[in-house]
């Protein structure tokens, strides 16, 4: 179904958690192959770790 609300891609964090010195925030996001692949979810994943490499 490539209408309505299933043209916007889902976004979905948990709460974070602290392991030792590390953070780790889960995350899981959908999207429909239409709109991108898997190229365009790694590049979205890669920036949007490198923004919160900066939050530090």
């Amino acid at each position: 179904m490539n209408s309505g609300i299933f043209n916007n891609p889902f976004i979905i964090w948990g709460r974070y958690k602290k392991k030792w010195f590390r953070y780790y925030l889960p995350l899981s996001f959908q999207f429909h192959h239409t709109q991108m692949d898997g190229a365009h979810a790694g590049t979205f994943l890669k920036n949007l770790q490198s923004e919160i490499n900066l939050l530090k």
